[in-house]
């Protein structure tokens, strides 16, 4: 059984909790916050036994066993690496960092403490994801070539988060991580070079990157992310033969909606194919694993080692967009 501690109250437990609850390998023992009183607030929402006025005190309980970290972005390794310090297993919110020394720190303590840290990359966790790479592998869009995604969302608040160079704001870390992570998952490796051209707010932070990824074997991906423009999400993979096409409305949150998710394969000379996706909770899927790899000993979905070639990615992606566009080699 796991025994969870949330540390802060942030919107996203809204999603995350739930699934949880629903869990019968899991239960919520207890949350923290800085302000005693959200953490009760929350506490009395979700029927949380216990509650914490700092994210120490919760971290020293020692009924707890597994810790989901929803902070800021730029606080995600330092509260994992104490967390794992303290024996507790985490899920941490992606990015979970953007510093590839912290990703060098999470491995050494989750290998000294035997805990397991995973990022919370909840559309690979997802059944879509496999179905998708089973396709893939199937042949049946022949050699894959390159793959294209977006991920544009208009956040019209000035003082949100995202804008917050402090906290590691900007489109890339934010919102061009999924389509990155999904690109490098279904392939294996980080791209050999990257360039990227970006367009910056008035708080300094990336809001809208243009990217390409050249991959092994002349495959590559082009990106782009935007917190400035409001042009939605979309994912195709195109082969020799073929293309597979994400649902655009739900290409990276395949469980948001009330019927069941899908994407299309399209090959040359055949009838369209459109290919169900169960409508599983992506957060449900991402818990399930996480007790599956915790208490059964089955390898996880995204390993620390993947999340080291995505935080690899960005950074240098950040690089080129810095150097307006020069080229940059892993």
């Amino acid at each position: 059984m796991l025994r969870w501690g949330v540390l802060s109250t942030a919107n996203i437990n809204n999603r995350f909790i739930p699934q949880l609850l629903k869990s019968p390998r899991s239960q919520v023992t207890a949350i923290a916050s800085r302000s005693i009183e959200k953490a009760e607030s929350a506490a009395k929402m979700w029927n949380i036994p216990k509650v914490y006025g700092s994210y120490d005190d919760l971290l020293t309980d020692s009924e707890i066993n597994a810790v989901y970290i929803p902070l800021p972005n730029s606080l995600h390794a330092e509260w994992a690496v104490r967390a794992a310090e303290q024996g507790k297993h985490c899920i941490v919110e992606k990015p979970i960092t953007t510093k590839i020394s912290d990703v060098d720190k999470l491995q050494k303590v989750a290998k000294e403490h035997n805990v397991l840290i995973v990022e919370g990359f909840v559309h690979i966790h997802h059944p879509q994801f496999k179905a998708i790479k089973e396709k893939i592998t199937s042949g049946c869009i022949g050699a894959l070539q390159y793959m294209t995604g977006s991920f544009c969302f208009k956040v019209d608040q000035e003082d949100n988060i995202m804008y917050s160079r402090e906290h590691d704001g900007g489109s890339l870390w934010n919102l061009g991580c999924y389509p990155i992570s999904l690109m490098i998952a279904l392939l294996g490796e980080s791209p050999q070079t990257v360039t990227a051209m970006k367009c910056e707010t008035k708080s300094g932070v990336d809001g809208t990157c243009h990217c390409i990824l050249q991959f092994s074997n002349s495959r590559h991906g082009c990106i782009s992310a935007s917190c400035i423009a409001s042009s939605g999400t979309n994912f195709e993979i195109i082969g020799s033969k073929g293309k597979i096409s994400l649902n655009k409305i739900r290409a990276f949150h395949p469980d948001c909606g009330d019927n069941a998710n899908y994407f299309d394969v399209s090959v040359s000379g055949e009838p369209e194919e459109r290919v169900t996706v169960p409508n599983v909770d992506a957060f449900l899927s991402e818990i399930t694993a996480f007790e599956a790899s915790v208490l059964d000993g089955i390898s996880p979905v995204v390993s620390l080692e993947l999340s080291k070639l995505i935080v690899t990615t960005i950074i240098a992606l950040h690089k080129s967009a810095c150097q307006g566009g020069m080229p940059v080699s892993l």
